[in-house]
């Protein structure tokens, strides 16, 4: 044997698998090497391709040699051994380490995960009530009403907040027969009053406060000495006329307001209803979210799980491809220049997505060991209507030809894949859920079938032995 393979259980269901190599077949690994060296590279003194092989080992060294073949060599060993030792590894192995004399490589498989659920069936797991408190409806109502907020004409006297259209003219107060300075020639002006940022020079705001649309008003204001205005320390007069007033104004909680949400509603109360039961919908949807993953967990925590790390690691990898393509849709260059621009190092931030996808992992487990247990089954027609629930339907229910193609991948390799998965997927929920709630849950078909077998044999069994007390009450 040109090779032979020693295993050794390691924890976390992985394999350590040694393959020492024969002498024989190392000999002839070196020498195919040396050929091939000696027909890339001229050796002084032998024609390209003729020098010999303790020449060619004594000019480029036994190391590099070895450098030649070893890494596709161990690929093939590898395979041999898998298939020798009926290994049957989980996901892609690594390699712990390599030592020329005797060549040799070692190298920890991944295995399957094992996994021993508890009994789901009986598993009972409380939902938490749902109750929405009427502040998120009032909190709903203000959404509405800020959306259908605007500027509207008022005609009391104006406050702060309030935008003003005015006429205004401002001039340098001189000396007599001085030569007039204009600070501001402003026609339709709209400005608006803010108490915390006003505009200069100081107290133009609150001159015009109490002012109504129509009315005018001639001050003097002035600006400070240390002002870094260019008329610091001057004064000036301002003649402004207020041309119209506006506020901000939320629409009043009335029938009117209803409305105009939407056609559907009539009165206000309407409105209240729809939105109450919209957010009992929204908290019935999250509550059911939470409960599915208050399910999985209690199953993980009861059950017994022994898995490989790789499983962790595809999950991090899985989650890290996934957030690369959402920051490539928000314009971000992926997740690496993320990292560049958080000061972020990438095994760090791979940490401290561990917990999440560590639990994530496990659930998905859990849930293809139920999958597995119950023996679930997908039907055509359950795929098809997935199909179309994706792709979309015309009014007669058939499928657009727009999306005719697309429906068509999705009926065969990887997209047919991927919905069985789905399926299967929802089934194990939707079992788990019922159970964890108390519900009658069909047996597993696996049982059903054997019980059916079971039944059959006894009822031929109870046939064959009323035949023979039938045969031998006749020979009696």
């Amino acid at each position: 044997m040109s090779f032979t393979v020693t295993t050794e259980p390691r924890e976390n269901r992985q394999l350590a698998v040694t393959i020492e190599v024969g002498q024989e077949r190392v000999e002839k690994e070196l020498r195919k090497a040396a050929a091939k060296v000696a027909n890339q590279y001229k050796v002084p003194g032998f024609r390209k391709g003729k020098a010999p092989y303790h020449i060619i080992v004594q000019q480029f060294g036994l190391a590099n040699l070895y450098g030649e073949f070893i890494d596709d060599l161990g690929q093939v060993l590898f395979r041999e051994a898998v298939e020798q030792e009926k290994i049957e590894p989980y996901a892609q192995s690594s390699l712990e380490d390599i030592q020329l004399e005797p060549l040799t490589y070692k190298l920890i498989v991944p295995l399957e995960p094992e996994i021993k659920l508890a009994d789901y069936r009986a598993m009972r797991v409380e939902a938490d009530e749902t109750e929405i408190d009427e502040s998120q409806v009032e909190q709903r109502l203000e959404q509405y009403r800020e959306e259908f907020a605007g500027w509207q004409d008022v005609e009391r006297p104006t406050d702060f907040g309030d935008l003003l259209t005015v006429d205004v003219k401002s001039v340098i107060l001189g000396d007599e027969g001085a030569e007039e300075t204009v600070v501001l020639d402003e026609t339709d002006w709209d400005i608006t009053l803010d108490e915390e940022n006003p505009m200069e020079p100081a107290g133009f705001d609150r001159e015009l406060l109490g002012m109504k649309a129509g009315e005018s008003k001639e001050f003097v204001l002035g600006w400070p000495a240390d002002s870094q205005s260019i008329y610091a320390g001057k004064q000036a007069t301002f003649n402004v006329t207020v041309k119209s007033v506006q506020a901000y104004e939320k629409p009043e909680l009335n029938d009117d307001f209803a409305k105009l949400v939407g056609p559907d509603y009539e009165t206000i109360e309407d409105l209240k209803k729809s939105i109450r039961e919209s957010i009992e919908e929204g908290e019935r949807g999250r509550a059911e979210s939470q409960y599915i993953d208050k399910v999985l967990d209690a199953l993980v925590e009861a059950s017994e799980i022994d898995y490989p790390p790789i499983v962790i690691e595809d999950q991090i990898d899985g989650m890290m491809q996934d957030m690369d393509q959402r920051l490539r849709q928000i314009g971000i260059d992926g997740m690496s220049a993320f990292l560049r621009q958080t000061n972020q190092d990438e095994e760090e931030y791979r940490e401290q997505m561990r917990p999440d996808a560590t639990k994530i992992a496990l659930r998905n487990l859990v849930m293809s060991e139920v999958v597995k247990q119950e023996s679930f089954e997908i039907d055509d027609a359950e795929i098809e209507e997935r199909i179309k629930q994706m792709v979309g339907v015309d009014e007669d229910g058939n499928i657009n030809e727009s999306s005719a193609a697309l429906a068509d991948l999705l009926r065969q390799g990887a997209g047919r894949n991927m919905i069985l998965s789905q399926l299967l997927t929802e089934k194990a929920v939707n079992l788990l859920q019922a159970a964890a709630r108390g519900e009658e849950v069909p047996a597993p078909k696996a049982k059903v079938e054997a019980a059916a077998e079971t039944e059959n044999a006894e009822a031929e069994t109870a046939a064959d032995e009323r035949v023979s007390e039938s045969e031998a009450a006749d020979a009696e």
